[in-house]
């Protein structure tokens, strides 16, 4: 099933990006066999390996990680006559060294790049990364077809690709888990809950059946995240809390906006909704004493949920992590989803493989990127680690990173691992479900296409302003989003305070910026 699900996925894909959806994301990964069967895997035949390096950024750097990336060389030098000097620094410490070492004139072969670390839209800007765009289909074809065309769009600046992306969930998809075993026993239907409005309900019930047992229920938490998820809209800074979004229509929201392309969300009908719900959650006692400190103590939060002390919080899903929340949380979890899954240009954003525009070895980097993201043993080895070392296999098609329950700590586990490319070539963890793939796929055809997929825009002429509106929203929208304050009253102030620090001027900025992207289109 799942070797039938790839070649499905990928057969289907140009139909369906043809018809405004996006194609599964289980057609990505090729099978072992055909794994750098598009570039020149004939370095053994000579005798010569190509060294690369590569700089890459995860959390945390695992312990075994010389040992894993030992097996992967004795690997990709048979394959495609690669091996590769691993430079890995941990995230925290990456986002100011990989930035530093660039501009210093570092040699490197391969970098993580994002729009949260070692930004890629300024290094592509500096001439740090190699356009790619040509190179794609001759030395990583297989990548090249799999990954969907919105997502290479997505990535391009100025017309050109810098960067190959992380093709996982499209998107994001906003909603509420749950714990379902509460869920069951104080007779709630959650399958009726398709809007921020019908969880008033849910919430009524939690709180009247929690007293009831004598237990001290809150009833859901991480609001200052769910204002996008009650009515979604297009980010076009790429940043969600900045006023500047653009209505998706299949959402059917912000009509009051509807004679402007770019608007501030925060004047809309659809912002004062979601302010007037929350306070009335928050005066009746659903929140607990202090939303806006509770939402930012996620270890807390996620021990009150174990715990059964919180019965639901606000995220943005991935296909998965309801049945692998299950699996770690000691009782049920369910997902609500209050809106299909959207894709930005940010989306594709959150990871990508660049190759220095001084690497010696562009082709056999690439080569390599496209081995990372296709062939199986790669992909698992480069998240579990060494069968039986680090995993054991269950079937075909899954790893047990415990070996069965012997180990706690095994030295090495990326589990999801989506930093190292495409997740769709690996044996994935037991902790996910047998469909995991079908999950994935359903949820990418779900996902709806922002109406200006490909435009980046650039916050240099208005970083003055950008940066007092930030502070602006900082100290408005959390007490308005968590029901803390009224928002008759406090929305005006707000308001007020984002056109004092520059909100004309930023709409104005992306107006221009997005009119001439439009035109060169």
């Amino acid at each position: 099933m799942r070797k039938a699900f790839k070649r499905a996925a990928a057969l289907t894909a140009a139909a369906a990006l043809s018809a405004g959806l996006l194609a599964g994301c289980g057609g990505s990964a090729a099978s072992t066999s055909t794994a750098g069967t598009s570039g020149s895997a004939t370095g053994t035949d000579s005798g010569e390996i190509t060294t690369l390096t590569w700089y890459m950024s995860i959390n945390p750097v695992a312990a075994d990680t010389q040992k894993v990336i030992d097996k992967l060389n004795e690997y990709t030098r048979e394959k495609i006559g690669v091996e590769i000097d691993y430079k890995v620094i941990a995230n925290p410490d990456y986002k100011e060294k990989m930035p530093n070492l660039i501009n210093a004139g570092e040699y490197f072969d391969i970098c993580f790049t994002s729009n949260w670390t070692t930004d890629y839209l300024q290094f592509v800007g500096k001439d740090a990364f190699l356009d790619i765009t040509e190179m794609l289909p001759e030395h990583a074809k297989e990548t090249y077809d799999f990954i969907p065309e919105a997502v290479w769009d997505a990535v391009k600046v100025n017309g050109s690709i810098y960067g190959v992306p992380s093709y996982k969930e499209m998107g994001w998809q906003g909603g509420i888990v749950y714990n379902s075993d509460m869920a069951e026993e104080y007779g709630i239907d959650m399958t009726q809950v398709k809007s921020i409005e019908d969880y008033t309900k849910v919430l009524e019930t939690v709180a009247a059946k929690s007293k009831e047992a004598g237990k001290d229920v809150v009833g859901v938490s991480g609001l200052t995240n769910a204002w996008p998820m009650a009515a979604p809209y297009e980010s076009l800074t790429g940043n969600q809390k900045l006023p500047a979004a653009a209505a998706v229509s299949e959402f059917d929201n912000f009509k009051d906006m509807a004679d402007q392309e770019v608007f501030n969300q925060y004047a809309s009908e659809e912002y004062m909704n979601y302010c007037k719900t929350v306070r009335a959650w928050n005066k009746a006692g659903y929140l607990g004493g202090d939303p806006v400190n509770y939402d930012s103590d996620i270890a807390n939060r996620d021990n009150d949920f174990n715990n059964g002390a919180l019965f639901s919080y606000f995220i943005q899903y991935a296909p998965g992590a309801a049945e692998s929340m299950t699996a770690s949380s000691g009782h049920g979890v369910g997902f609500v989803p209050l809106m299909d899954p959207v894709f930005e240009t940010s989306s594709a954003m959150g990871g990508l493989l660049a190759i220095s525009s001084a690497s010696e070895h562009p082709d056999k980097a690439l080569e390599f990127i496209n081995l990372l993201n296709t062939d199986e043993y790669v992909g698992t080895l480069i998240r579990h680690g060494i069968e039986g070392e680090h995993y054991t296999a269950v079937g075909d098609t899954q790893v047990d990173k415990t070996m069965g329950g012997t180990l706690t700590e095994n030295g090495y586990d990326y589990t999801y691992g989506w930093q190292f490319g495409t997740p769709f070539n690996q044996k994935w963890d037991i902790s996910y479900p047998d469909n995991i793939e079908q999950l994935f796929e359903d949820y990418n055809n779900a996902a709806i296409i922002s109406p200006h997929n490909g435009f980046t825009f650039d916050g240099v002429p208005v970083e003055t302003q950008v940066a007092a509106l930030t502070n602006a929203i900082s100290e408005y929208a959390p007490s308005l989003e968590t029901g803390s304050v009224d928002p008759e009253e406090y929305i005006p102030k707000f308001l007020d305070a984002l056109e004092k620090n520059g909100a004309a001027q930023l709409l104005e900025e992306v107006n221009n910026q997005l009119t001439a992207f439009q035109s060169a289109q």
